[in-house]
């Protein structure tokens, strides 16, 4: 960390803990970051990981799935800026491993799921976060940069919205949706020890009520519960109104590329370009 007392700007980098560590759900950060005292303003790049038990199934044909739309889609790669990446790897796994990682990347492409111990549910690369000290929480802004899922690598920027926020009891509050194309989504909130989770391919709700154990989980077990696009909806719209001032309803089934555009030209027009 380094600050500089006359403009009260702090530069950090290292290990990020957003929440107290969870049994059933961990979220493993590290970051990139930039912070004023005076302001309390934050604001970080983060390579972020979720464990929890998703069905391997489940992983692999979300996964596939997305790996598709990369594969036939315009698609930016996920990993964002090379060198933060690597200043983040580092301080999650060690520097050895990940200067064994930049070695193999500088040969030949290779993706970051082939890295011991990294092959986890869901892996971002590149996530860029804001504090808001009115909500209390970080939220992103722009693209997801996604890295893999389980052993299925992807390395795709997609629109998508994530919330990260650790409640006043300390219990953790993590919502994610991520947008690949009209066809192919997902949804993820965690709050109050519920997960609940929902995509756009029926295979995978099936699979995630198959996997539910609402009405069967013991007490302090988390409880894996599926969604619906009502609740998917409810979380983006909330979030598009308390993070980025647009009160217009979303469509899930409307164009990712199109959706983006629209969000910068609305932040040119606010800016005054």
């Amino acid at each position: 960390m380094a600050y500089h007392e006359k403009n009260q700007e702090v530069k950090f980098e290292g290990a990020v803990n957003f929440f107290r560590e969870q049994k059933d759900f961990k979220v493993e950060a590290s970051a990139v970051g930039f912070g004023n005292v005076d302001t309390d303003q934050v604001t970080l790049n983060a390579l972020l990981s979720l464990d929890f038990d998703m069905p391997p199934a489940m992983n692999t044909a979300l996964g596939l799935a997305l790996a598709e739309v990369v594969k036939n889609e315009n698609v930016s790669e996920g990993i964002g800026d090379a060198t933060e990446f690597l200043y983040k790897l580092a301080n999650l796994i060690g520097e050895r491993p990940a200067r064994d990682y930049e070695k193999k990347s500088l040969q030949s492409y290779f993706p970051l799921a082939a890295v011991p111990g990294m092959a986890r549910p869901i892996v971002f690369s590149s996530v860029d976060l804001k504090w808001s000290p009115k909500h209390k929480a970080f939220y992103s802004e722009g693209a997801l940069g996604l890295s893999h899922l389980g052993k299925t690598d992807i390395n795709g920027a997609f629109e998508g919205f994530m919330k990260i926020k650790k409640n006043e009891d300390g219990s953790p509050s993590f919502h994610l949706f991520l947008k690949a194309s009209p066809d192919v989504w997902f949804f993820i909130g965690l709050e109050d020890n519920r997960l609940m989770m929902h995509a756009s391919m029926e295979q995978i709700n099936q699979q995630i009520s198959k996997h539910s154990n609402a009405g069967k989980a013991k007490a302090g077990e988390m409880v894996f519960i599926p969604g619906s696009d009502e609740e998917t909806l409810e979380f983006i719209n909330k979030y598009r109104s308390d993070f980025l001032q647009i009160d217009t309803p979303y469509d899930l089934g409307g164009s990712s590329s199109a959706a983006l555009k629209q969000e910068k030209k609305k932040d040119e027009k606010d800016d005054g370009f």
